[in-house]
């Protein structure tokens, strides 16, 4: 994510109070207390991605309505958005709520996790409103179009693409995206060869990535909404198949605009506000709810999510209870 360190020379140090007063009960701590309250605040909103994206990203293939391309597509993007919720909750949470070292000092090599993680869910992204897309347009050939292998293909170029480059990006050219404590996010180093990258490579591509996502997701939308009186009412499989294709339609496009949101606040809105503790939550904060909510989308939209959940509990529940039922009966039949 496009943030460097520079941009915040003015709201560091003693002037973070001047800039933002209603806050300033939080910075008479030291930074360390500073960093516990936003350690705090981050992990159990990672908590719930890493619930909910590793949940989708285990559970999804054994679902019937999700057997197919569209699931497939989304477990891969589950699985970046599971990773990245992992990395927040569990490595930068705890490093500053108990300061740990090591962490610290490393910090460089999980915030270029953190971006091939974000660079897979973002192409997943767009090759899932190509999907609802093509489900929509191109209904007799999409079986074709995104077939098994086809679909594999899909999901190793979204990989290899967000891993390979970000090497190159990130670590080849030296550009490090590291934590800085006073500003408690990541920022990217303020060489010129670093600022050149992240712009083209971090903001540019994303915002172009978004606006695509965006107008695909509005073309099928479209299509959709002219299509819908053409439906025979007859066809009880086509309105079956159409109700499910557009709900995946829905789900995409729901997520499509959490990014949204979340690029505006991350990129545009800091530009015009002042304060550490406001940024924090624009950028850093928004950062790990886009993809904890991506997760919550995708079970929300999907009910057989709850019924393999909770059938899987009650099949246990009943296991243990026919377990129990069967050693009483036997202690009885021996006591006799």
């Amino acid at each position: 994510m496009c943030v460097w360190k520079d941009e915040w020379d003015g709201i560091r140090g003693g002037d973070m109070p001047d800039v933002w007063p209603h806050y300033s009960l939080f910075f008479k701590g030291s930074t360390m207390d500073n960093e516990q309250i936003a350690g705090a605040i981050v992990f159990p909103v990672a908590l719930v991605g890493v619930l909910a994206n590793w949940t989708v990203a285990l559970l999804l293939r054994r679902l019937p309505s999700l057997n197919n391309a569209f699931g497939r597509l989304t477990a891969s993007q589950a699985t970046g958005d599971a990773v990245h919720s992992t990395l927040f909750g569990f490595f930068y949470a705890p490093m500053l709520m108990f300061d740990i070292t090591f962490l610290r000092s490393h910090s460089k090599h999980i915030g270029h996790a953190l971006l091939v993680c974000y660079d897979i869910s973002v192409y997943s992204h767009l090759f899932i409103s190509l999907n609802r897309f093509c489900a929509i347009y191109f209904p007799l050939n999409y079986d074709r179009l995104f077939n098994h292998k086809n679909t594999t293909k899909i999901i190793i170029f979204t990989w290899a693409v967000a891993i390979l480059s970000s090497f190159y990006f990130y670590q080849y050219e030296d550009c490090s995206f590291y934590y800085d404590p006073s500003l408690l996010q990541f920022v990217f180093a303020t060489t010129p060869v670093c600022m050149f990258i992240t712009w083209y490579t971090d903001f540019c591509k994303y915002v172009s990535l978004i606006i695509i996502i965006v107008i695909i997701d509005l073309v099928t939308i479209f299509k959709v909404h002219l299509t819908n009186k053409q439906v025979n009412s007859n066809q009880q499989f086509s309105r079956s198949r159409r109700a499910k294709e557009i709900n995946f339609l829905k789900q995409a496009c729901l997520q499509a605009f959490v990014f949204v949101c979340e690029l505006i606040t991350y990129f545009i809105t800091p530009a015009y506000v002042q304060g550490v503790w406001k940024n924090f939550f624009l950028t850093t904060v928004a950062w790990v709810t886009v993809h904890s909510l991506d997760g919550l989308i995708t079970l929300s939209f999907n009910k057989e999510f709850k019924k393999a959940i909770f059938g899987r509990i009650g099949k246990k529940g009943i296991s243990v209870s026919t377990t129990a039922q069967y050693q009483d009966s036997n202690r009885s039949m021996t006591s006799q």
